[in-house]
């Protein structure tokens, strides 16, 4: 796992099961917060009813805010040239957590103190994937965080005493 520190955020760089990366996302989250997973609204019809249920039991917010560390592109817009609204809904335990990252690999989430209001939330977490060459089977996946104070003082620590870590500034 080597973590690498950009401009606006920071990205920890892994080869993890989902059951490691659903233990690396709660730590990440204080004790008094939550963890708010994004899905868009509009792909609701590709879920099967069980996850369809789990989206909607948790829902906390609907919204079309943007939260990632770099502009909106309008690739992400609706058909009528909108912005999508975009469901959060909550996954605190373990095993939440787990089913939310097996619903969408690549998910985008806030961290959000309980009660809060959404344009409140304390950090942005966000998993990606990129090619490291033109074959499409070879991609190394990142975790992004946009709180790297909160990163370096609180989940860092955590981190490195389950986990192999190397630090890139």
């Amino acid at each position: 796992m080597k973590i690498v520190f950009k401009p606006s955020y920071g990205m920890i760089k892994h080869s993890e099961t989902n059951e490691n990366l659903a233990l690396i996302l709660s730590l990440l989250v204080a004790e008094n917060s939550t963890l708010l997973f994004s899905f868009y609204e509009r792909n609701m019809h590709l879920c099967d009813a069980s996850k369809q249920k789990f989206i909607i039991d948790r829902c906390v917010f609907v919204n079309s805010e943007w939260v990632l560390p770099w502009a909106e592109t309008i690739p992400h817009w609706d058909e009528s040239n909108m912005p999508p609204k975009i469901i959060w809904f909550s996954a605190t335990e373990k095993e939440d957590i787990l089913q939310a990252i097996e619903i969408d690999n690549l998910f985008r989430c806030v961290v959000i103190e309980r009660g809060g209001e959404f344009k409140q939330y304390s950090n942005v977490l966000f998993h990606q994937e990129y090619y490291s060459s033109t074959d499409e089977e070879d991609y190394d996946y990142y975790l992004g965080f946009t709180n790297k104070q909160d990163f370096l003082d609180n989940a860092l620590p955590n981190i490195k005493e389950r986990f192999k870590v190397s630090v890139t500034e």
